[in-house]
């Protein structure tokens, strides 16, 4: 086993502790778990929290990330309806599918910087807002043009569920708890949008397509409201040393902080804005691209979720025709697949996780890595490569093949997805904690850009390739990347060590 660097660690009274040049922090001292970040004293400190605060918290969040899925990329059981909306424009609509993930990537390069340096609460409300007219809009379209138009506005807004969601969430918890807690937001996130799924072609076989904007833009409305009271502001000023869970000095130990009101919670802005540093955190976003961990993560979530992009966009034209003859309305209990994908998801991926790093923590001195987030990526990896080659055999050959390889097929490039999802996220987070919002865009924002351009060019790749060739080349990309987990797990310390050289990124 490497030696560990066990630079940081305090070895007397007297000897301040030296930053740890490859990131590892100490999670475990003997048997005594660590709490990173170190928690302040000031009850205004996110992570002082009461337990039922931060459960509230992430429920909101957790919705509102739920509708935003639903509205961006749920349309898949229900498109050939809205598609034959408007006749003569069937090609064109398949834009109301592909261009939310592009916007969505926009929305988080505009969105984030501003969360970033006028604090998570307002971009949050707004982005709420945004959602219900977006929703709205599309629901009152009078022509095709208007309702990609108002759906690329959704979009905008949809987008910050990938990013500030998951940030807001990791803000108010520990570095040992953040795998399960990520993993709650997403089981919540995607349970409730597969019960939607369910039902979204009953809602519109009884209300018709624009009633389904309807119906979550009044659903929006009520998550905003409750927003309003609970979702308290999550940024905090921390310390290097309070970052790492070192001790820091005690120089508010004579300060008397009143208690936590209401009324403080419920402040548009809790912290002072800093928009000059906007030009600042544009660089980093820059600086992000050039990092091979933060590009090998962009480039692997980006290829799951154009995998997923291109099934949601065509099982519908595989199902519907003969030999498998789908109803309307059975389309949603495809996607129903997804909540068994969270089922199994949160204890594998996300207490699984967090249960793996306490193991190789503890095997390791009690020192942390953040490459130890990335051996959870093997099981989507391979469940998401197998059964993508299956779907893409079931699209071309439908009469060779059940109709459980579509519905399997579609549903584990979901769960690969997720799997390439918490990873990229915890382990950013983690490996460069003071960089986490700029990292965060250029996975979710980037990922939405690659996206974007594999699911535009599902029909031309059809065409040309069919549905088996397509499959397997997008496969064959997720599968590279997956591998490359392997030289990431053994040089990521040292590239981090580069990184804060070189781009002064911790």
């Amino acid at each position: 086993m490497e030696k560990p660097d066990i630079s940081h660690i305090e070895l007397g009274e007297d000897e301040k502790p030296l930053p740890n040049p490859t990131g590892m922090v100490t999670l475990y001292k003997g048997d005594q778990l660590v709490l990173i970040p170190t928690p302040s004293r000031d009850p205004r400190d996110p992570l002082n929290l009461p337990a039922w605060r931060k459960w509230v918290l992430l429920i909101l969040v957790s919705a509102y990330s739920c509708t935003a899925v639903v509205l961006a990329s749920g349309m898949g059981s229900i498109f050939s309806v809205v598609a034959a909306s408007y006749p003569g424009e069937e090609a064109r609509a398949n834009d109301l599918m592909t261009y939310p993930t592009l916007f969505m990537g926009i929305g988080n390069l505009i969105s984030m910087p501003w969360a970033y340096t006028t604090g998570r609460r307002p971009i949050f409300l707004v982005s709420i807002l945004l959602l219900i007219a977006g929703g709205v809009w599309c629901q009152c379209s009078t022509s095709l043009g208007s309702h990609i138009a108002g759906r690329n506005i959704m979009a905008l807004a949809a987008g910050q569920s990938e990013a500030l969601s998951p940030m807001i969430v990791q803000e108010i918890h520990f570095l040992h708890e953040r795998g399960r807690k990520i993993g709650w937001f997403v089981f919540i996130q995607n349970i409730t949008a597969g019960v939607f799924f369910v039902i979204t072609t009953y809602m519109v076989s009884a209300w018709g397509w624009r009633w389904w904007y309807g119906f979550f833009s009044i659903m929006n409305g009520a998550i905003f409201v409750l927003s309003v009271v609970f979702v308290s502001e999550t940024h905090f000023d921390r310390s290097e040393e309070a970052m790492r869970g070192e001790p820091t000095p005690d120089t508010d130990a004579d300060i008397e902080y009143p208690p936590r009101r209401w009324s403080d919670d419920l402040k548009p802005f809790v912290m002072k804005p800093r928009l000059r540093e906007i030009p600042t955190l544009y660089k980093h976003i820059l600086q992000g691209l050039l990092i091979p961990t933060t590009v090998w993560l962009l480039l692997l979530n980006g290829a799951h979720l154009g995998v997923y992009v291109f099934e949601s966009s065509t099982f519908s034209s595989i199902l519907m025709p003969p030999p498998y003859s789908f109803g309307f309305e059975s389309l949603g209990y495809v996607q129903a697949g997804q909540i068994v994908c969270c089922l199994i998801f949160l204890p594998l991926l996300g207490y699984g996780g967090d249960l793996v790093i306490r193991l190789l923590t503890k095997h390791n001195n009690g020192l942390y890595k953040p490459e130890y987030r990335l051996p959870v990526i093997a099981i989507p990896a391979v469940v998401g490569v197998i059964c993508g080659v299956i779907y893409g055999q079931a699209g071309a050959n439908p009469s060779q093949w059940s109709v459980a390889s579509v519905v399997i097929g579609y549903n584990a490039s979901f769960f690969a997805f997720l799997g390439a999802n918490i990873v990229g996220i915890t382990y950013a987070v983690d490996s460069f904690p003071f960089r986490a919002a700029p990292f965060l865009v250029v996975i979710c924002a980037g990922r939405g850009f690659i996206s974007f351009g594999l699911s535009y060019a599902t029909l031309p790749a059809v065409q040309s390739l069919g549905y088996d060739g397509t499959m397997i080349v997008e496969v064959a990309i997720c599968a590279v990347l997956a591998l490359l987990a392997i030289p990431m797990y053994i040089f990521g310390p040292r590239i981090r060590d580069l990184v804060k050289r070189f781009c002064h990124a911790e």
